[in-house]
This record gives C-alpha cells, structure tokens and sequence, in this order.
C-alpha cells in the first residue's frame, strides 16, 4: 500500500494593498513563502522576496530572507504568463485521472 505524502499547503494571503504573500512549502517543521510588494518610492516595480522559517529551530518565529529582487511591472506579468504555459504544459502531460496541478 502507497503511503499519502502532505500535501503542500497552498495559502494566499492579501496583506496590505500593496503586499501579497503566498506559501510555497509548509510541512509542519518548516515553512517557505514567496511575496510581492510595490515599491513605493520606484512606481511600477515590485519587490519579491522568498522567505524561510525552520519552526524546529531556536528560534522557530525568526524567518530568513533566501532571495531577493526587484522587477519591474511588466516583467512580473512575463512571469505570471511564462507560468501559466508552465501549468498548461504541466496539466497537458499529467496521465490520465493525475492532476498535479492546483488551480
């Protein structure tokens, strides 16, 4: 018999109206998330950063900055296409009855 893996839990969360996050990995004992926030001082860029939290750690609320960079706007909505082609291609493939896909 198979045993289920977790599944990863898949969470936006809207922050503020400039900040939106969304957890890429949490399996109970460590965490990672992906946000984006505008720049305010640079209109039309944005910032995403990509965190991680070890909750077995020491310290389990401290989290740690793994990347960071700043894009600009158009450049995002690129990303945000090359990914649904990803996706496509993804469910395209998948066998039957398999989606490894979330949408």
């Amino acid at each position: 018999m198979m045993s289920k893996r977790k599944q990863p839990s898949i969470t936006s969360i809207v922050t503020t109206n400039d900040t939106c996050e969304v957890t890429l990995s949490d399996d109970g004992k460590y965490i990672e998330t992906l946000s984006i926030k505008a720049i305010a001082a640079q209109p039309g860029r944005v910032e995403l950063v990509a965190r991680t939290q070890l909750l077995t750690a020491k310290n389990p609320t401290e989290t740690r900055v793994k990347s960071r960079t700043c894009l600009r706007v158009e450049r995002l909505q690129a990303l945000h296409e090359t990914l649904g082609q990803f996706l496509a291609g993804e469910a395209a493939t998948a066998p039957a009855g398999v989606n490894h896909v979330n949408q």
